[in-house]
């Protein structure tokens, strides 16, 4: 068994490194995809629950099968070197806590989406029988993929039933972590906290044990203005477990209970600066020749969609095929990814200039003092 995982699997570079072991990147010969390949060295550990830690990770991954959790594909051992190995899919994409590298504040309306995909994967796994806690949400843990989709990955703290009496060994990030977990409790209502505390720190631009606090409580009103969200997030962070919204269900609930966003919010100001200024100034002509813009605009937007959408993956989808192996690939899957960020960037300053120059638009939107026309 081991000598065939090791001939299968070719490393190609490094993931990560901790005190007990790597995660790699390798192709799967079989299939010809790249793979992840998380490993355990027996000669590195103090303590046999990181093993009894690695192996629950193994178990619980081969039965799962979500979308936004990496699929398990293999698992062997090297008997010779004490080495034990978990293979899933590889996830491609950007972690949260790049975000919070670059001290990037996201604004609520992606905030409230990421909050969404992250209850549709922690639904899943909650209502696994048992109920299956991860115990360790934060922004490393989470990927946004290339196709703007939310992954969950690491569940080598995760624990297959709640213990609400105590005992159990404490994991978590601190920060993240739920009071309740520094004494070994474990419930859904960690993973709520904890999920609370990845989008206050993603609002921040800033981890989550560097916020402002009241007492044991993230003050949100350091991070987001009094909103239906800013709500939300209050409740799931409340340091008491019994004062907080300790399920999925609840969150959602709480979430449709909350007053709707106004549908017809102002376009911001910053969404021009995705333009270069001679088109910027467009923004500021007056009607008739607005309509004009207008029209220009909005088929110019209509032209990005259908090259972000159709063409720009069917001409990337051609040259992968046609490529070799390896570095050309990679240098193809990064030349996408800039082309879309391009394109999406233009897409939503033309979708901008559009919005502003629209003629059932019934009076103008104030501009900054150094865009007024004197």
């Amino acid at each position: 068994m081991s000598a065939t995982g090791l001939q299968r699997y070719q490393v190609i570079g490094l993931l990560g490194e901790g005190s007990q072991g790597q995660t790699l990147r390798a192709l799967d010969r079989a299939t010809g995809q790249e793979v992840a390949i998380k490993v355990l060295r027996l000669a590195k550990i103090d303590d046999w629950k990181a093993f009894d830690l690695f192996e629950r990770e193994c178990q619980v991954l081969e039965r799962l099968d979500h979308p936004g959790i990496p699929r398990f594909i293999d698992r062997f051992a090297s008997e010779g070197t004490g080495e034990f190995f978990l293979v899933r899919e590889l996830i491609e994409g950007e972690p949260l806590s790049q975000r919070l590298a670059a001290h990037r504040r996201l604004p609520e309306p992606e905030l409230r989406r990421l909050l969404d995909q992250a209850l549709e994967i922690l639904a899943y796994l909650h209502h696994q029988t048992p109920p299956i806690i991860h115990r360790d949400l934060k922004p490393s843990n989470f990927v946004l993929g290339r196709d703007d989709r939310l992954r969950l990955i690491d569940y080598g703290g995760v624990r297959v039933a709640p213990a609400t009496d105590g005992g159990s060994t404490m994991i978590g990030t601190y920060g993240y972590m739920a009071p309740e977990q520094l004494h070994g409790e474990v419930s859904p209502a960690v993973d709520i906290y904890a999920l609370g505390a990845t989008l206050a720190a993603l609002a921040a631009g800033t981890d989550a044990d560097k916020l402002a606090r009241q007492g044991l409580r993230i003050d949100l009103t350091r991070v987001l203005p009094a909103s239906p969200l800013q709500s939300v997030l209050a409740r799931m962070l409340a340091p008491d477990p019994n004062e907080r919204l300790r399920s999925v269900d609840d969150v959602r609930a709480a979430l449709a209970a909350a007053p709707a966003a106004p549908s017809s919010a102002p376009v911001p100001e910053s969404s021009l600066d995705l333009l270069p200024e001679p088109l910027r100034a467009l923004a500021r002509v007056g009607r008739p020749f607005s309509i004009l813009i207008w029209i220009i605009a909005a088929l110019a937007v209509g032209v990005f969609i259908v090259l972000e959408v159709a063409l720009l993956p069917l001409f990337f989808a051609v040259a992968q095929r046609l490529s070799g192996e390896g570095d050309d690939k990679r240098r193809l899957r990064g030349q996408r990814e800039e082309a879309q960020r391009a394109i999406k960037s233009a897409r939503r300053g033309l979708q901008a200039l559009a919005e502003r120059a629209h003629p059932l638009r019934e009076e103008p939107r104030s501009l900054p003092p150094g865009d007024r026309d004197h």
